[in-house]
């Protein structure tokens, strides 16, 4: 019980008061109590921050699975398309396993060659003699040539086959692996590239020999005779000492055994050697979006003795062959 105290005031006059117990909480009690709800709150949001990224992961898994399921869907679309476009193509023999193509023809008039690209476009005026001798041949044909990103390279082997692109303006264009496979075969050639990088830094390189077989054997390149300054070290190539004797494979015709390069590199077309890497040179891949050279791992335009990035892309490149001597035989047949 409470004990009552009695107060004196001036007239004698007395009154008593009861003691009542402090009701009022100390300032550190109230401090430690606010700093134990601050811990609780940022508990809270430090458990919510780690469902967000949790959430933010399975989207972006789910976001990939539906972007490969749309890349298999577009290869396929494109394979199709090709398919439906050969059967309506007026050369081609629905009883023939083999596809027929329209090979390079001389002009009787100008006595060069017109070389058929695609399935309507021609390239003329190609390996013209010279005026003192009709074996001489002194033009260069660009065969390859990547400057943009409008033309799309991610191709089946049917398209590899017969060449696509801006044939007119020879911009993004691939000229084809049978009239590589016949011009090779019918010349002794000698193949030039030309490589630019995003400091307008340009390289060349020469090979005095370049020679493509025909399908059966998935157009297997024999390159050798490199003279040029592309490589840091420049009496050896990347080229021809990792792509020599490699066949040609597309993402629908892998022609490695092991591995299917094409879709290791974005899915184009181009002569792989066999092992993980499949590619220390690759020109057929994608360019950057943006000036800093960089594209997605191993999609780009590689050449690994320059720029041993495989995260860069070059700014250009472009391929060309020239004929050094006409074969001493009869038109190649297969």
């Amino acid at each position: 019980m409470l004990s009552p105290t009695t107060i004196t005031i001036p007239d004698n006059s007395k009154f008593s008061l009861i003691n009542c117990p402090r009701t009022s909480r100390r300032p550190f009690n109230i401090t430690v109590e606010r700093c134990y709800i601050l811990l609780i709150h940022l508990f809270l949001y430090i458990i919510i921050f780690i469902l967000i990224c949790i959430r933010f992961g399975q989207l972006n898994t789910k976001q990939e699975k539906i972007l490969s399921t749309l890349n298999l869907n577009h290869n396929v679309t494109l394979y199709q398309e090709s398919q439906n476009r050969l059967l309506n193509y007026p050369n081609h023999k629905p009883d023939c396993s083999c596809q027929q193509f329209s090979y390079p023809k001389r002009n009787q008039t100008t006595r060069c060659l017109d070389l058929r690209v695609g399935l309507s476009e021609t390239i003329s005026n190609v390996f013209c003699p010279s005026s003192s001798t009709e074996y001489e041949h002194n033009q260069w044909l660009m065969i390859q040539n990547r400057r943009t990103n409008h033309i799309n390279f991610n191709r089946t082997w049917i398209e590899y086959q017969r060449g696509f692109g801006n044939i007119v303006d020879q911009l993004d264009f691939w000229i084809g692996n049978e009239n590589l496979y016949w011009l090779t075969n019918n010349y002794h050639c000698r193949l030039k590239i030309e490589l630019t990088d995003w400091y307008n830094e340009t390289r060349k390189g020469i090979y005095e020999l370049f020679h493509i077989s025909n399908q059966h054997d998935d157009y297997r390149m024999q390159i050798d005779g490199y003279s040029g300054n592309i490589d840091a070290y420049n009496k050896f190539d990347s080229f021809s000492r990792w792509h020599n004797n490699a066949p040609f494979s597309t993402y629908d015709h892998p022609a490695t055994e092991t591995t299917n390069c094409p879709d290791l590199h974005g899915g184009v077309g181009w002569w792989y050697h066999p092992g993980d890497e499949c590619a220390h040179v690759q020109l057929n891949g994608f360019l950057p979006t943006h000036g800093d050279g960089l594209v997605p791992y191993n999609t780009g335009i590689l050449w690994i003795g320059w720029k041993s990035d495989r995260h860069f892309s070059f700014q250009h490149v472009h391929m060309s062959i020239q004929p050094k001597l006409r074969r001493d035989r009869n038109r190649h047949r297969r």
